[in-house]
């Protein structure tokens, strides 16, 4: 039994309700003690941008594989609870990675150089890339040759086909990832379109050296984090490369507002049915049914560090006042922490929680996990043999508790039909709210879309909107 997420994810470094034994895959590991650190600010500080429907918008579908932002959260949880110990080295010494997410990815359609490909949509990460023909495939963890389909990718771009590329020289791209896998490629121009915008010279990378796991679909990924962590260097022998020594350049998204083609802001809202994954609409809203009232709270950039210091990936970090759950169902809640006896009070006040368009599972603190497994109807149960890293479990005919997210006072709860998982498929995708990427004004802002209680003075369980 694991929660489907709020939003993304709302993650923190600690236990996530999670199912006992994962689908067979292949194993990730990781190779560094990765730590995490606030990143400065952008700059100057645009005003929040007004929320236009655009016609922009892309239709968003799912893809088997762990995307590369739960691999990341998975590695510190494991550092974090000491888990690592259970675990046995491999030669390499490097260590597991539980494939708790059941692996999955959101995909968006992407045309570059004319031709027409799936590519992951990465929050976390910067750059724009896809795996070209005649690349070379090897094992992430061996580095032995490999054929082609071993990586797994889709169709392959072919840079000889496109009447608009335009290599640039003595530059390379070269990216490791938190599970081991990699990519080394040739950068270039090309004209990118993504929900009907085009970016006619976008820098990206054509791929020609992979250590991949893929999903069979996606033919590359398009990274929507900050142009710092834009991964080329001069030269064309990744072997070097050193860090911190990458050349930046702008990714898709940034050349977009920065050609004052779309405003600075993206959206993301999830949908619930396996066969769909949402859609994003870049430089405003889509339109789809949603509460008229919005809540915003900063952003605040925080880095992954590998063992090297390096940055080399990003989170869209805000500050939640904590968690809503009761069995229930008609409990009130008590955001203000005022002095009212009938109300009950939040959960984890004040913890940092990251926003994220990868991780399809929510991962909350260790003592959370246990109470809402606990408030379910019957309760359920968590192993306790490992109380660091309690693995829990529920009937699935149990009736779930009232949960809920608070932000800003405000209390977004989760349908219920997204706090199980039924035989450890996640089908349920994760659709309570709509959430707004506001890049220039450094805000993330969200609107509840199933009115499941944006509550505000000691918010009701109970649907009904804005009290």
């Amino acid at each position: 039994m694991a929660l489907a997420a709020f939003l993304f994810a709302l993650s923190v470094s600690a236990a996530a309700i999670k199912l006992k034994e994962p689908l067979a895959a292949p194993v990730p590991h990781f190779e560094h003690a990765y730590t995490v650190s606030r990143l400065p600010s952008r700059g100057s500080i645009q005003a929040m941008s007004e929320l236009r429907t655009v016609d922009s918008v892309i239709r968003l579908t799912r893809g088997n594989g762990s995307s590369l932002s739960s691999l990341y959260v998975q590695a510190m949880r494991l550092q974090d609870t000491g888990r690592e110990e259970g675990y046995s080295r491999l030669t390499t010494g490097s260590l597991p990675l539980v494939n708790i997410e059941q692996g999955t990815v959101f995909l968006a359609p992407a045309t570059v150089g004319g031709q027409d490909f799936d590519v992951v949509i990465d929050t976390g990460s910067s750059d724009p890339w896809l795996v070209s023909t005649g690349f070379d495939c090897v094992d992430p963890y061996t580095h032995d040759d490999e054929p082609e389909d071993y990586c797994y990718f889709g169709p392959l771009y072919d840079p000889s086909q496109s009447t608009t590329f335009a290599p640039i020289p003595n530059r390379n791209l070269n990216l490791s990832y938190a599970d081991g896998e990699f990519i080394n490629g040739l950068v270039g121009y090309e004209s990118f379109t993504m929900g009907g915008i085009t970016i006619p010279q976008q820098q990206f990378s054509a791929v020609n050296f992979a250590g991949w796991y893929g999903d069979g679909i996606s033919s590359g990924l398009v990274g929507f984090a900050y142009r710092t962590l834009t991964s080329a260097y001069a030269g064309t022998d990744p072997k070097a490369d050193k860090a911190g020594h990458q050349i930046s350049y702008n990714p898709f998204f940034v050349n977009m507002y920065t050609s004052n083609t779309t405003a600075p802001v993206f959206s993301m809202a999830m949908s619930r049915n396996e066969n769909e994954g949402g859609v994003m609409a870049l430089g405003g809203i889509p339109d789809i049914p949603h509460s008229p009232y919005w809540i915003s709270v900063p952003i605040i950039p925080v880095g992954v560090n590998a063992s090297s210091g390096e940055v080399v990936y990003e989170f869209y970090t805000i500050v939640i006042d904590g968690y809503a759950y009761s069995s229930d169902q008609s409990a009130q809640f008590n955001p203000y922490a005022s002095a009212n006896s009938r109300k009950r009070s939040l959960v984890g006040n004040g913890t940092q929680a990251i926003v994220d368009s990868g991780t399809s599972l929510m991962y909350v603190a260790n003592d959370v996990a246990v109470g809402v497994t606990l408030a379910f109807t019957p309760p359920g149960t968590c192993d306790p043999s490992s109380r660091s890293d309690p693995t829990c479990y529920v009937p699935c005919h149990s009736i779930p508790p009232v949960f809920g997210v608070t932000i800003k006072k405000k209390v977004f709860f989760v349908n219920a039909q997204d706090m199980i998982l039924q035989n450890g498929v996640d089908d349920n995708g994760i659709p309570n709210v709509l959430a707004v990427f506001d890049i220039g004004a450094e805000m993330m802002r969200f609107s509840a879309r199933e009115f499941y209680g944006l509550g505000s003075y000691g918010a009701t369980a109970s649907p009904g909107g804005y009290s």
